[in-house]
């Protein structure tokens, strides 16, 4: 098991949801957490509940994910645990692709924030780790949508929210691969989660999980971040929240099983 005592964790996203459950359950295990978000307020409220320090940033922000691991030196004078949890939804408009505004300012914010932004703080992060001869640990949160399509939300028009996620995804492999054997001295892991009550997810839903899907299998954020630190525990790279994720996975690895049986 991993020792957090005096280790000095950062959370982005940290003000709620998720967030706010990890850098909760970092600070419980002794944790020195810093918490980021764009919502100053509530990252402080989340920092002062937990013993932490808190930070304000827009991870789509240019230069935001260099300045975010500069301050976080600045304050704690070390970095030993980034959970790149912040994340974003495409927001109001069409949902659906074939309506969609690929164009919009939402829609590049969002694949800065949930798809690029955890590899630029380990852009920015990684040569301090060197400096100082230190190893760090990366944990990304992606989605069940950087899987497949779960048949649970198949028909909310997902399209683009998905595809930062599994950007993410694809992203986090290839680090893992850079770092891996020594090369770097970052281990990287993938939060994987399914149906969380958050925020976000309430944003698109509405407020009572109650009706939300029931093979969603809803589970609260502070479960997640319980089931990401016994990942970390472990050593997982991939940490999925829930037991469905695999079988959402079936029809993509079936369809491509029937079509190489076809072709090849």
């Amino acid at each position: 098991m991993i020792d957090w005592q005096d280790r000095v964790a950062l959370v982005t996203g940290g003000a709620s949801g998720i967030g706010r459950a990890l850098a909760e359950s970092l600070a419980a295990r002794g944790a020195r957490v810093i918490v980021a978000d764009i919502d100053g307020p509530g990252a402080a409220a989340v920092a002062t509940a937990v013993g932490g320090k808190a930070v304000t940033v827009d991870l789509a922000g240019p230069g935001a994910a260099a300045g975010l691991i500069e301050q976080v030196h600045d304050l704690a004078g070390r970095l030993d645990f980034v959970a790149s949890n912040a994340g974003m939804g495409s927001g109001p408009g069409p949902k659906r692709l074939l309506k969609a505004d690929l164009d919009a300012p939402r829609v590049a914010e969002m694949f800065e924030v949930n798809m690029f932004a955890a590899v630029r703080i380990a852009q920015a992060w990684v040569p301090r780790l060197e400096a100082a001869g230190q190893r760090g640990r990366l944990m990304i949160t992606a989605s069940e949508n950087s899987l497949s399509v779960p048949d649970a939300v198949k028909t909310f028009g997902l399209g683009l929210y998905a595809a930062s996620k599994h950007g993410v995804l694809i992203l986090a492999e290839w680090l893992r691969g850079e770092c891996a054997g020594g090369n770097k001295p970052l281990d990287v892991h993938l939060l994987l989660p399914g149906g969380v009550y958050t925020g976000m997810t309430a944003d698109g839903l509405g407020p009572d999980p109650a009706h939300w899907p029931a093979d969603m299998g809803i589970i609260l954020p502070e479960r997640a971040a319980e089931i990401a630190l016994a990942g970390l525990d472990r050593g997982l790279f991939y940490i999925p929240t829930h037991r469905h994720l695999i079988d959402d996975m079936r029809a993509r690895t079936e369809g491509m099983a029937a079509a190489t049986a076809a072709l090849l």
